[in-house]
């Protein structure tokens, strides 16, 4: 009996690794954003060329998260350049654009949208949160979600304003992950000794009964 106490704890750990593999697959992540540049956003063709323009700058960061789980991670530094617009550009304008973003080497394409509002003394872009993208990997996912961000810059001059795009990411672990061969090749070991000792087990059992049986059928002195 305790012997098989003892096998069923050994498989019971081996169980518990394979269960917490996803988590240690999903650390660490990666991220990194190709960036973007949009010019003349609002502007009529009667303003300063080339302006309003945002730019989104490169960046890159790596997280640990052990598990599922979520973090804040900046997708891109702003830089939102104001300036004279042209006669009658005041009022709402909307734009479309995108970015490549990798995480772990993988990569995908991360469209946006947003708008501008053009007025007087105050020019606004608001970036909109995209459609979210999902990351598939062996043993877990993560699924972007671009949070809103809004510049204000202000002055009839124009000027420049600087900011952060940031997005949530969201970590799934696969809670059926395929066992590296390292532990499957472990548990069989653990299964084939555990059946080993059961079946010596059991050839001794039988060897006493055989005894019993004699010394029972045995003419007594």
């Amino acid at each position: 009996m305790r012997f098989l106490t003892k096998a069923s704890l050994g498989l019971a750990v081996l169980l518990l690794s394979i269960a917490f593999a996803p988590a240690i697959k999903a650390d660490p992540i990666t991220i990194s954003s190709g960036g973007f540049s949009l010019t003349n956003l609002g502007n009529n063709g009667g303003g300063i060329s080339g302006l309003d323009a945002l730019i989104g700058s490169t960046s890159s960061t790596s997280h640990n998260i052990n598990g599922n789980g979520s973090f804040i991670a900046v997708l891109n530094p702003l830089t939102f350049k104001t300036g004279f617009t042209g006669f009658g550009s005041a009022g709402l304008h909307d734009f479309n654009f995108s970015q490549d973003l990798t995480i772990n080497g993988v990569t995908q394409t991360l469209n946006m949208a947003g708008t501008i509002k053009i007025s007087q003394f105050v020019d606004s872009v608001h970036i909109l949160a995209g459609s979210p993208l999902t990351f598939h990997f062996n043993t877990f996912s993560v699924t972007v979600n671009v949070i809103p961000r809004t510049i204000d810059g202000y002055g009839s001059e124009g000027g420049e304003f600087c900011d952060v795009l940031t997005a949530k990411f969201t970590v799934n672990c696969d809670n059926n992950p395929v066992p590296e061969p390292a532990t499957l090749t472990l548990l069989g070991l653990g299964l084939a000794g555990a059946a080993a000792r059961l079946r010596k087990r059991r050839k001794t059992d039988q060897f006493v009964e055989v005894v019993r049986g004699l010394k029972a059928t045995s003419p007594s002195h």
